[in-house]
């Protein structure tokens, strides 16, 4: 069985690398695995999600096995009123992000896998980096997937890159440069 078992992953290896993946291929698989090793730390219900959560700390996981680098987040509570809807269904209750302003969002979910769309803020102000709100807003919306363990919600984000270099980008905080996921405490 053993045998069986290390052959067959050397096949699958072999098989990935005679298809020649492109950087882009091989980002989703590690976004996918990353994923996976996360959902199996704690649950993926969406039930769990309702309440409020206080977002306590910035970290990274390459793996979404073993999480480093953690960085303190100073305040900050997201309010999720109910399950999360389609994005194509804006509902009465979209989940709240409260911090210096409130910034509403609505969801998407397949599994653990997320979609967060930020529709706006009850507020006039709009918070530009480098703002700690504007970190956790950049996480909620490149939100790739979840996981809640005990009474931590960890949201796994991707593709912030983008938002850190390239022609008219703005310098954002250290907090966030070099961190994939944001960590929650239910109150």
């Amino acid at each position: 069985m053993k045998k069986g078992f290390k052959l067959t992953l050397f096949l699958l290896a072999m098989a990935a690398v005679v298809a020649g993946c492109d950087s882009s291929t091989s980002e989703l698989s590690s976004d996918e695995l990353i994923s996976s090793n996360l959902s199996k730390m704690g649950s993926i219900d969406p039930k769990l999600l309702i309440g409020e959560w206080d977002c306590i700390a910035f970290a990274f996981t390459a793996d979404g096995s073993k999480i480093s680098d953690a960085v303190a987040i100073s305040k900050g509570r997201l309010i999720i009123p109910s399950v999360p809807t389609p994005i194509e269904k804006i509902r009465d209750e979209p989940w709240r992000l409260e911090l210096a302003i409130s910034n509403r969002f609505i969801c998407s979910l397949d599994g653990n896998l997320i979609k967060l769309k930020c529709i706006g803020s009850i507020s006039y102000l709009y918070v530009m980096p480098p703002h700690e709100m504007y970190d956790i807003i950049l996480a909620l919306e490149n939100a790739y997937s979840f996981v809640i363990k005990d009474d931590n919600l960890f949201f796994y984000f991707t593709g912030i890159e983008k938002y850190l270099t390239g022609e008219g980008s703005h310098e954002y905080t250290e907090k966030i440069k070099n961190k994939n996921l944001l960590i929650l405490k239910k109150r």
